[in-house]
């Protein structure tokens, strides 16, 4: 049975991982990271969610991360799904637009084969 603290630590662990995969368009780790039914919303850029095929459209073209921190994160498990409510800033922009700011997320993992990915973000724009 796997143990909580110790999936708390990973997720945290893959929460930095992402976003350094994001910030070094890494598209082989962003595969393995991010689930086939991802999905992306934010209503301060789109009202509309938005694909996995979308957001890494995104992540790997017009989306520069020149630095990002979390300075708050709650990572909750219940067996194979997990929710990280954080608090997240960076300096970055898409396609020349400045998107530097902080954000409340909330992210939801999901464990398939002892593997975790994330299958949505919601994203609002605290400042």
């Amino acid at each position: 049975m796997p143990n909580v603290e110790e999936d708390r630590r990973e997720l945290a662990r893959l929460q930095e991982d992402w976003m350094d995969a994001m910030q070094r368009r890494d598209a082989e780790r962003l595969e393995e990271l991010v689930a086939p039914e991802f999905v992306f919303t934010a209503i301060h850029i789109d009202p509309e969610p938005m694909s996995r095929e979308a957001w890494m459209g995104a992540a790997m073209g017009g989306y520069t991360i020149s630095s990002f921190y979390y300075d708050e994160m709650d990572v909750v498990v219940a067996r194979d799904t997990a929710v990280v409510h954080s608090r997240y800033s960076q300096i970055a922009s898409y396609n020349g637009r400045n998107l530097s700011s902080m954000f409340r997320l909330t992210d939801v993992w999901s464990r398939r084969e002892d593997v975790w990915q994330v299958v949505a973000r919601h994203s609002s724009i605290l400042a």
